[in-house]
């Protein structure tokens, strides 16, 4: 028992050094945000490396507009992937604020600040912008001037995006719980315990929220919270992507092993013979559309397999880690790498639409060469 209680410790502190130097990033090129595009009204919003959100064509990659306009954001780590919604564009910052912006100008409407730095992404709801913080809390915010309606506070600090079903927020903490919560009030309805630090969003579908907590994915009933399995799902990594669920299907990629998986949602049992395995780390979504799945990984390549099989379709290599998620939108893959670059992608062929410089905030020419 002894022996058994002790390697729980190790584990446990290996887990923690893992991800202090995950958020710190690695090499000699250290990661300064992952922040994923958002694609909303035929524009592409995401904040860049170079701490700043960009607005720009789907089309044909040209900016539209920069935030801030003279000078970064400082520090200029940007995690949270905008939120678009009533013509406004929401982002959380390394810099303890949450933003507001116009989303055809890119003005400030307005900002309010967290106890602490924010890596997960808000969303809104009902006029209710929501999200998380390093403060440990869980906030809800008026969407049209930022006053604050509640906060909850939990016991670590809150990495994981949040999901709104209905009128409950579910909010995942790095203290090893999830959290049903009252949209409107922030009361407290049910919490579990995974029994590891949660990184990757709750995903709610057809009235059972699915959690992953390290290597585990569980099912539970998202009025209760009680496991709707007879067992949690065993990946072969800790699952930092966050779960995707499409036709009854579970999609997610691990972290220190590449395997990607798709698995049943309502028995949870794998679907393909074997996991698709990646080159290297996948911390990216796996995001499915028009029949295939599309990440991001490690090894400074972007994957499109077949959704149904997990047969590999193509793959195209940027010049770095693909760290952020991609989207999907109008036979466009939209994906960041640590390069700096913005690429827009066929999804049929992974052909380069577009590539966009965020150090200069201007397209590249010629573009690279096609995917393989």
């Amino acid at each position: 028992m002894l022996i058994f209680l002790r390697a729980r410790q190790a584990l446990a502190v290996v887990v923690l050094l893992a991800a202090a130097f995950l958020l710190a990033g690695c090499g000699a090129a250290p990661a300064t945000g992952w922040s994923s595009a958002r694609v909303a009204n035929q524009v592409v919003y995401f904040g860049s490396e170079t701490g700043k959100v960009f607005a720009v064509n789907a089309a044909d990659g040209s900016v539209k507009w920069q935030f801030p306009t003279d000078k970064a954001l400082a520090p200029p780590s940007l995690y949270s992937t905008p939120f678009v919604a009533d013509g406004v564009v929401y982002f959380g910052a390394y810099d303890k604020n949450l933003y507001a912006l116009d989303a055809a100008t890119g003005a400030q409407k307005w900002v309010f600040s967290a106890g602490d730095p924010i890596v997960s992404s808000p969303v809104v709801s009902s006029g209710i912008v929501y999200f998380g913080a390093n403060d440990k809390k869980v906030y809800a915010l008026d969407a049209a001037t930022g006053a604050k309606k509640w906060e909850f506070p939990t016991g670590g600090e809150v990495w994981a995006d949040l999901t709104i079903a209905g009128a409950t927020v579910y909010a995942a903490s790095l203290d090893h719980k999830l959290y049903a919560l009252d949209a409107a009030t922030g009361a407290k309805q049910w919490e579990f315990d995974a029994g590891g630090i949660v990184v990757a969003k709750p995903v709610v579908d057809s009235g059972t929220v699915y959690l992953a907590g390290l290597t585990k994915v569980f099912a539970l009933d998202a009025t209760t919270g009680k496991p709707t399995w007879d067992k949690p799902f065993e990946a072969s990594g800790w699952v930092w992507s966050n779960p995707s669920i499409v036709n009854g299907t579970i999609y997610f990629g691990t972290l220190d092993t590449g395997d990607v998986y798709a698995i049943d949602a309502l028995t949870g049992k794998a679907k393909w013979n074997a996991p698709f395995k990646a080159g290297g780390p996948v911390r990216s979504a796996v995001v499915v559309d028009g029949g295939m799945a599309y990440f991001g990984s490690d090894d400074y390549k972007v994957y499109a397999v077949d959704a149904a099989t997990g047969a590999g379709k193509w793959t195209f290599a940027t010049s770095n880690r693909v760290v952020a998620s991609p989207a999907v939108a109008s036979g466009a893959v939209y994906v960041q790498s640590f390069d700096r670059m913005v690429y827009a992608l066929s999804s049929a062929d992974g052909k380069v639409q577009w590539q966009l410089d965020t150090n200069t905030g201007k397209l590249v020419t010629p573009t690279p060469a096609a995917a393989k």
